[in-house]
């Protein structure tokens, strides 16, 4: 493995876009050593971004659409980074070869998942959306479907969309946390907004 390298990485930051910036010291803050995400918050400053970078609420790994990807709920948006890739129906068959080819599958989307950032909205299967668009969202299960995140959207022309994102790889639990983790965040953000409307 080789060492970090300062200059190196510096160059890299300041060559990247305001949105690949952003990301960077955002959603791929996880991957940065301590001293790579110093120089980059720097470089975000430097460039009067700081103020558009978002807290991570949360960053799972999913299969949405039928496709992988990261579902990410920031302070102010919710999105899913389609890595393009099909996601696989099942772990590739009974045999354990057919598991073993499953595993090193879900292993190569992980991986392309993880290094994802907004360009990755081109993607097919990726979506982003405001929190305020978000009516209702909330965890179900059931016997026929499984785990499920289901929500009603405001499109921005006013009609309402319906729709749901499976999610297969959580527990019960888990999907109902994401579901009240979304609304809480909704809630806050529409909070901040109403103090905002009241000091002006």
């Amino acid at each position: 493995m080789s060492e970090f390298d300062p200059a190196r990485f510096s160059t890299r930051v300041s060559g990247m876009t305001d949105d690949e910036l952003i990301a960077q010291v955002s959603i791929n803050a996880s991957s940065l050593s301590a001293e790579a995400l110093k120089i980059a918050r720097s470089e975000a400053d430097r460039r009067g971004l700081t103020s558009d970078i978002q807290p991570v609420l949360f960053d799972v790994y999913m299969n949405t659409g039928g496709f992988a990807g990261r579902f990410i709920l920031l302070e102010e948006q919710l999105i899913f980074l389609s890595t393009g890739m099909r996601a696989a129906g099942g772990t590739g068959g009974g045999s354990i070869t057919g598991a073993i080819i499953g595993e090193t599958g879900a292993a190569t989307r992980n991986v392309a998942a993880a290094a994802l950032d907004f360009s990755a909205l081109d993607n097919e299967g990726s979506w982003i959306y405001y929190l305020d668009q978000i009516e209702e969202c909330r965890g179900v299960n059931s016997i026929l479907r499984g785990n499920e995140l289901e929500f009603r959207i405001r499109e921005e022309d006013g009609s309402s969309l319906v729709g749901a994102v499976k999610c297969s790889d959580l527990s019960k639990n888990e999907t109902m946390e994401l579901a009240q983790k979304i609304i809480d965040a909704r809630d806050s953000l529409k909070q901040k907004g109403s103090a905002v409307d009241r000091g002006a």
